[in-house]
C-alpha cells in the first residue's frame, strides 16, 4: 500500500514540464511483450522491477475484459524514495483498453481542477494534483472516480527521469513539427525531424512560443507517444523491450502482477493499434489568487460518456462535488471569461482545512 501523509500545506506544484510522461506508461504497461509474446521469461527479472510481484491474476485480466488504467507522473523525485506521498502529480492521465473493439483510449486529466479532501479535522478544497500527497495513490483514484463516475482498475506511477532513456530504448522518434520553434538551445525546424531523447524531451516541453498554450503542448506530447509507439511496433524485439524495461525500472511502477504480462500480450497488446486521444477541458479559473482550471458539468459527463462508452459501459449521469463547486462559483459571478475568480461555499479559502 503508497504511504499516505497529510501535510498542512500542499506544496507548490513545479512548472507542468512532465505531463506528457503518462502517455509512455501505456506502452510500457500494455505493450510490453508485444516483441516477444510467452518469451518475456526471458526478462522476467527485469520486468519484476516494474510490475507487482503479486501471485494473483484476477478474473478481468484471465478473461480479457476490458480495463481502466490510472498512470500518474510523480514530481517527488526518484521511486527510491521512502515517502512517496511527499510529492504532487505533475500529470494524472485514465487509460482505458478494450481488447474486443481491440482499442485504447487516453484521456488526459488536468492537474488543476479544484477537488474537496477530507483531512484530519475537517476537509480542504485543493488542486487534483495535490490528492497524491494527502492520500497517496488511494485518494488520487478515489477522486478521478467520483470525478468521472468510472471504476479504476489498476495505476501506474512514473517519476520524471526516465523520458530520455525510453525514448532512446526505441532508437529515437520522428515528429512531424507544425512550427519552428527554438527551445533550450535546440532549434526545432517545421516539418517532419527525429529526435533523441534529450531533443524529445525539449519538444515537449515548450510551452509559451505555442499559441495554443498548454493544449498545443499537449499535442506535441501526444505526437511522441504515437511515435513511440509505433517506433516499437515497428522493431519490437525480446531486445527493445528490455531495453524499455531498464530504462523505466527505476522510474515506473504499477500495480499490474508481473505474472499477467502473457494475458497482456496475448489479449490486450493488439488493441495498440488503435489509440484514440481525448483530453478533460478546463476553464481559467482563480481561487485566492492561485489558478485553477474549472470544469463545467457538461465536459465531465461528456468524458465520462466517452470512457464509459470506450468500456462497453452505459453512460451515466455525473453529479459531483466538481459540478457543484462549478455550478456555486457560477451563482456567484464566475463565467471563466470575464470573471475567474472561482467562489468555494461557505466561505471556504484555498487549501485551508474546514472543520466538518
Amino acid at each position: 500500500m503508497e504511504e499516505q501523509t497529510q501535510p498542512t500545506r500542499t506544496p507548490k506544484p513545479k512548472k507542468k514540464k512532465w505531463r506528457w510522461l503518462k502517455w509512455l506508461l501505456a506502452l510500457i504497461v500494455i505493450g510490453l511483450a508485444a516483441g516477444g509474446g510467452y518469451e518475456y521469461y526471458q526478462i522476467h527479472q527485469t520486468a519484476s522491477k516494474v510490475f507487482s510481484n503479486s501471485a494473483k491474476v484476477d478474473k478481468k485480466l484471465r478473461e480479457g475484459k476490458p480495463i481502466t488504467i490510472m498512470t500518474l507522473g510523480i514530481d517527488s523525485g526518484a521511486l527510491g524514495r521512502k515517502n512517496w506521498g511527499a510529492g504532487n502529480t505533475d500529470s494524472i492521465e485514465v487509460i482505458t483498453v478494450n481488447p474486443k473493439k481491440k482499442t485504447v483510449r487516453m484521456t488526459a486529466i488536468s492537474r488543476d481542477i479544484p477537488i474537496k479532501v477530507k483531512v484530519d479535522g475537517g476537509h480542504t478544497y485543493v488542486k487534483l494534483n495535490a490528492a497524491y500527497s494527502l492520500g497517496g495513490v488511494k485518494e488520487t483514484k478515489k477522486q478521478l472516480e467520483d470525478l468521472l463516475g468510472i471504476k479504476i482498475d489498476y495505476y501506474a506511477s512514473v517519476n520524471m527521469g526516465v523520458l530520455e532513456k525510453v525514448v532512446n530504448a526505441v532508437g529515437g522518434v520522428t515528429v512531424n513539427n507544425s512550427f519552428a520553434f527554438t527551445y533550450e538551445g535546440h532549434h526545432f525546424k517545421k516539418g517532419k525531424q527525429h529526435l533523441n531523447g534529450s531533443q524529445a524531451l525539449k519538444y515537449a516541453r515548450m510551452r509559451y512560443d505555442d499559441p495554443r498554450g498548454d493544449y498545443g503542448r499537449q499535442y506535441r506530447q501526444q505526437q511522441i507517444l504515437e511515435a513511440v509507439i509505433n517506433k516499437f511496433k515497428q522493431n519490437g524485439s525480446i531486445s527493445v523491450a528490455n531495453k524499455l524495461l531498464k530504462a523505466a525500472g527505476d522510474g515506473v511502477r504499477t500495480d499490474l502482477p508481473v505474472k499477467a504480462v502473457a494475458t497482456l500480450y496475448t489479449k490486450y497488446s493488439p488493441a495498440l493499434s488503435n489509440v484514440k486521444i481525448d483530453h478533460l477541458q478546463g476553464l481559467s479559473a482563480t481561487i485566492d489568487g492561485t489558478s485553477f482550471q474549472a470544469v463545467t458539468p457538461t465536459e465531465i459527463n461528456r468524458v465520462s460518456k466517452a470512457i464509459r462508452k470506450s468500456l462497453g459501459q452505459k453512460p451515466i449521469h455525473v453529479v459531483n462535488t466538481e459540478t457543484k463547486l462549478y455550478n456555486y462559483a457560477v451563482q456567484n459571478g464566475y463565467d471563466g471569461v470575464n470573471n475567474l475568480e472561482f467562489t468555494l461555499p461557505n466561505g471556504a479559502q484555498y487549501n485551508t482545512v474546514v472543520s466538518n
